[in-house]
């Protein structure tokens, strides 16, 4: 058989078996489309551990459904205990109850939240809202919200002074606020309290910023709930919501969010409340279990799961432990991002330094940062240029300068890491091993560059491999990305083929195309 018509029944078959397979996946996932489209999806489970009286309640606000969140497979396990719910104005309260006292008690409630970010555009000029629209009791004075106390009125009054429309004088007053030093501090903080400490946490900031907004007759009310992220976690969350034309729009004055709420936070009640309330003078115990899920965005949890039982998915192996998830991601999308770098160099005409160095430098900058990453690129391979200089000078033998130059850029990493240690920099202090082996790689290809092809043409190639780079950045921190993988390994065999096809690319790359157009024009 000859060698045409052998690569043509591969490529048929390679064809047909991922048609044939994704097309059984495709069906499920067609007839579940959601119209609510999340970002973030997380499951999510209130533990409380209490023990101590005859009679004995736990009371607790529950999520609900909002324009920006959908909460699903809601369930609660509780041995011996009671529970309802009980609607107070806009939130909703599940109360535990039990008469056992003896027995130490267990409350799980678990649901899914998907949430996606939520953006206002406040436009110039608006006056302020009337109170025909809204109810006044977003407009006076609380237990731990003193609007019309002097201190408060007189710092509202000086801020809005030059204000002349409703969101400069918002902006004034959330600049202030959120320029107040933060700190973890865990007991309630009233508005006047942040104001003469100079120093608040989340609940002292929003309490103060709804009552600078009140004061200046802008109704203004407090929301709780939680930060959503993949950890066991005690503390909650408050930010605040400012009424404008006729919307209810976020601030958080902590973590600096202006008309704007990120996918994962979690909505579960309005106003100044604790969010967990129970008997008094018990033992108790709680703390929230978070674990983010991986989804893509217009497949619904029910079609999620039946998807996790098909074997021609990795999503149960993912979720197993038996490969750890980042390790499983980057194995499936490793043939992915070198489809990309054969056609950055194949059909693009990019030199790099090598096909999967750049996959490599890649997948780090997604586990570090990308520009940090960058950044880190760049000084490394600026101190081999740099000592490149006297080392050429003084005529050493190859293999000798190259080991130098090694040593030079393991030096400069542990100065690094020592660096980031001594000043808290994160990213420089979780500086694992297999980052440190990529910078070392690319260094000695960097440095064997300039030894062969000079500086000019080794930068050059360095700042191809960054573009190259860049590109599979994207691959590899793309969640989505991962989970289509996940459910459709098919796509391995997608590029296997384009990659088969590529091999057989004769065509001129489109740097040529620019390096040779006055010959080309020329003969036209």
């Amino acid at each position: 058989m000859s060698r045409p018509k052998s690569l043509t029944i591969v490529l048929a078959i390679l064809l047909f078996f991922s048609i044939i397979s994704m097309s059984f996946k495709l069906r499920p996932i067609s007839k579940s489309y959601e119209e609510f489209l999340p970002k973030e999806m997380y499951k999510v489970s209130y533990d409380f551990y209490f023990k101590g009286k005859d009679s004995m309640f736990v009371k607790s606000y529950l999520p609900q459904d909002n324009e920006r969140q959908r909460i699903t497979n809601a369930s609660q396990q509780a041995t011996n205990i009671s529970f309802s719910t009980h609607k107070e104005a806009l939130n909703n309260r599940g109360i535990w109850r039990t008469t056992q006292k003896k027995k130490f008690h267990t409350i799980q409630y678990a649901f899914t939240f998907k949430g996606k970010a939520i953006k206002y555009v406040i436009a110039d000029n608006l006056s302020r809202p009337t109170t025909n629209t809204v109810d006044e009791k977003y407009l006076l004075e609380e237990t731990h919200i003193e609007v019309f106390h002097p201190k408060i009125n007189t710092l509202a009054n000086r801020l809005t002074i030059n204000s002349q429309d409703l969101k400069s004088s918002i902006t004034s007053l959330y600049t202030y606020v959120y320029n107040i030093p933060s700190a973890p501090i865990k007991q309630r903080t009233s508005a006047l309290n942040a104001l003469e400490q100079n120093l608040a946490s989340c609940n002292g900031k929003a309490r103060l910023f709804v009552a600078l907004c009140r004061n200046q007759g802008i109704p203004a009310r407090l929301k709780g709930g939680l930060i959503l992220e993949d950890t066991q976690k005690r503390i909650s969350h408050l930010w605040t919501e400012v009424f404008i034309q006729e919307k209810w729009v976020p601030f958080d004055v902590l973590n600096g969010h202006f008309a704007y709420l990120p996918a994962n936070y979690l909505e579960l009640y309005t106003g100044d409340r604790p969010l967990i309330t129970h008997t008094k003078d018990i033992l108790f115990d709680y703390n929230y279990t978070i674990q983010k899920v991986a989804h893509v965005p217009f497949i619904n949890s029910d079609t999620y799961t039946t998807l996790q039982n098909n074997p021609f998915t990795f999503i149960k192996l993912s979720e197993s432990g038996i490969i750890p998830k980042k390790v499983l991601g980057f194995l499936l999308l490793l043939p992915l991002a070198g489809l990309l770098i054969a056609l950055l160099k194949n059909v693009v005409g990019l030199k790099t330094y090598g096909i999967f160095l750049p996959v490599l430098i890649a997948y780090t900058l997604s586990t570090i940062g990308f520009f940090s990453g960058i950044g880190l690129f760049l000084c490394i391979t600026g101190l081999i240029a740099l000592f490149s200089i006297p080392l050429n000078r003084w005529e050493l033998l190859y293999t000798p300068k190259i080991v130098v130059l090694l040593t030079i850029t393991v030096i400069s990493i542990l100065l690094l890491i020592s660096i980031g240690l001594y000043f808290e920099i994160s990213w420089l202090i979780k500086l694992s091993f297999f980052p440190i082996i990529v910078i070392v790689i690319m260094s000695e290809r960097f440095a064997r560059a300039i030894e062969e092809d000079g500086y000019k043409k080794a930068s050059s190639t360095i700042g191809q491999t960054l573009i190259a780079t860049a590109a599979c950045y994207f691959v590899f921190a793309s969640a989505t990305l991962q989970t289509l993988v996940l459910i459709f390994p098919e796509i391995i065999f997608l590029c296997l083929l384009i990659n088969l096809l590529l091999g057989k690319w004769i065509g001129l790359r489109i740097t040529e195309y620019f390096r040779f157009k006055r010959l080309i024009f020329s003969n036209n």
